[in-house]
């Protein structure tokens, strides 16, 4: 059953209240010989356990609200004519119905119900001076008449206190319930605005990106087309061919893997990536995938030395790990300057197998290591002008973790770095 409205939880409230007054008074009016007044408080509580039935069981709560006004002023109205009229407690209790009427009525009803009742007390007071022999005084003596007054301003007082009380409750209530909402919608909103700013900030930097990749993709393009130029319109001595050859291929390379990257980057931002965790053992794997980079080091005058041995079986994607390695040990040469070392090894680490790349390069300055594995777009130059653009840590990064693995460093300015990449052991 859906939750109740505020105004019928008043209602069914005063519901309660009223069967209760009407339930105390009926035995007083038979003790003081007011029979009628009795009975009519008899039959007005079984009237309201009706109304209560309707508003709170069969969730009719404004028919009901309606017949409890009629049957107010009606009750109101012969407990005038039969308690004594204006020298009874009939004011007091004309008030305690639009009070009571007042705190149950939409809004939009006062206009009907509000009228309607000081039209009919001050008709009744009319009618009552204009011909008084049809409000006889019922009260035996005046100890009676003080008892009753009592009496009905007691159970007025209860009835305004208690419904006063479960207004404030409620009011209190539902205070704090639009206080929490309007938290939680300030809290969403300050989460939209940071996503906006993340976004923002985000698509500055991919534009920034972009901007890179189109300026380095035309850089080799335009040397290659320069290169062939002069080699169709003036001959060359070997050792120029051989220096401008050299630099193209440095070029070509630095540019084939900033494609590469920014591909797999690109899939794993559109699609996602395809992920197949399999049984893998790295430490064979890693001397097939290295040979390109020993070709480089060899090149560059760095001595790259793998050290491993035995099996270190761990779960895996094939492919991504590929590129995770390819992309650390990639950085590792690119700064470190000739005659230093590049060292990939592994190691067992708890339920884990490590991968460890070191190298003796020129490390990582401290202002950049927050924000080493963020897409900041802007071009990094190795020691021999090797160029990147900041994109291959950031997928070490995203690509380990995709693969339930975790990546770590530890690196200082003039000393070098070591870069960890952990992954499950297989069974584990």
């Amino acid at each position: 059953m859906d939750k109740f409205t505020l105004e019928e939880r008043i209602f069914n409230t005063v519901c309660v209240f009223t069967f209760i007054a009407f339930l105390l008074q009926a035995p007083y009016n038979f003790a003081i010989g007011l029979a009628e007044l009795g009975w009519l408080c008899l039959v007005s509580s079984a009237v309201i356990l009706v109304l209560y039935y309707y508003s709170k069981i069969r969730r009719k709560p404004q028919p009901a609200i309606t017949w409890f006004c009629i049957g107010n002023n009606v009750a109101f109205i012969y407990n005038y004519f039969y308690n004594s009229g204006i020298n009874g407690p009939n004011a007091l209790l004309f008030a305690l119905s639009i009070f009571v009427m007042i705190t149950i009525i939409p809004k939009k009803q006062y206009i009907i119900w509000v009228p309607l009742n000081i039209v009919v007390v001050l008709s009744l007071i009319f009618i009552e001076l204009k011909y008084p022999h049809l409000v006889p005084m019922l009260y035996v003596d005046v100890p009676t008449r003080a008892i009753d007054f009592a009496m009905t301003y007691f159970v007025t007082i209860v009835l305004i206190f208690l419904s006063i009380s479960y207004l404030r409750k409620n009011y209190e209530h539902e205070r704090l319930s639009v206080e929490k909402r309007n938290e939680a919608i300030r809290e969403q909103n300050e989460q939209i605005l940071l996503q906006k700013s993340e976004l923002e900030a985000s698509n500055s930097e991919k534009d920034r990106l972009f901007s890179i990749v189109a300026h380095d993709v035309r850089m080799p393009l335009s040397s290659i087309q320069g290169y062939l130029e002069i080699l169709n319109g003036i001959g060359l001595e070997e050792e120029e061919k051989q220096l401008i050859e050299g630099q193209l291929l440095q070029i070509t390379r630095d540019t084939s893997e900033m494609l590469m990257n920014l591909l797999s980057w690109s899939k794993a931002q559109l699609n996602g990536m395809s992920i197949k965790l399999k049984p893998m053992d790295v430490n064979a794997t890693l001397r097939d995938w290295l040979k390109v980079e020993k070709s480089i080091a060899a090149k560059k005058g760095i001595r790259l030395a793998i050290l491993t041995a035995g099996q270190l079986n761990i779960m895996a994607d094939h492919d991504m790990l590929h590129l995770v390695v390819r992309n650390l040990v990639s950085n590792a040469l690119k700064f470190t300057p000739e005659g230093g070392e590049v060292v990939i090894s592994t190691r067992y680490r708890e339920s884990n197998g490590v991968i460890v790349i070191s190298d003796n390069g020129i490390g990582i300055a401290k202002d950049k290591q927050e924000t080493l594995f963020n897409l900041k777009a802007s071009a990094t130059y190795g020691t021999n002008n090797e160029k990147g653009i900041g994109l291959g840590l950031l997928l070490c990064k995203e690509f380990t973790e995709q693969q339930g693995g975790s990546i770590w460093y530890e690196s200082r300015s003039g000393t070098g770095s070591v870069f960890q990449v952990a992954f499950r052991l297989e069974g584990v």
